[in-house]
């Protein structure tokens, strides 16, 4: 049996996928993502797909950002 990806597996993967972000920084919480991204990856990571971005800390070369599923129900 082939288990499928959660929510906040597919989360992962797309922060994972923005350039500067290491792994070990990339921290679940509930349904919610959290990452360090360096600052010139912040277009990057809002134009992540059916998510949303939230600025938890900013600082001089990095920001700590919150990802989380866009709530798209109704």
């Amino acid at each position: 049996m082939t288990a499928s990806k959660t929510d906040t597996d597919l989360l992962v993967e797309q922060v994972a996928g923005i350039d500067g972000v290491m792994g070990d920084d990339i921290h679940v919480h509930g349904d919610k993502v959290t990452t360090y991204v360096p600052t010139g990856q912040m277009e990057a990571a809002k134009e992540l797909d059916d998510v949303s971005v939230e600025v938890l800390e900013e600082h001089d070369h990095e920001y700590l950002i919150s990802v989380a599923p866009r709530n798209t129900g109704a």
